[in-house]
């Protein structure tokens, strides 16, 4: 009785890790196309419009550094 439970166990914490990553993978692509490339794309242009100073490098480098995060957040 005890290793049909075992095994039991073992298979639902295997299905369940499953559903878990197939569900990660779909997030992961919603989160990409809906907010990720959007944030990317209005960090990478106001990253242009402040390097176009002196004074803004600095401030374009962190825009252009938070386009890079946007993009890839879940590492």
């Amino acid at each position: 009785m005890f290793l049909l439970t075992l095994i039991l166990f073992v298979l639902f914490a295997l299905l369940m890790a499953l559903f878990f990553m197939l569900g990660m993978a779909v997030f992961k692509i919603i989160y990409l196309c809906c907010i990720g490339v959007p944030f990317a794309i209005c960090f990478g242009v106001l990253g242009a419009v402040f390097c176009l100073t002196i004074i803004g490098i600095p401030f374009g480098k962190l825009f252009f550094r938070a386009a890079g995060f946007v993009l890839s957040p879940f590492g």
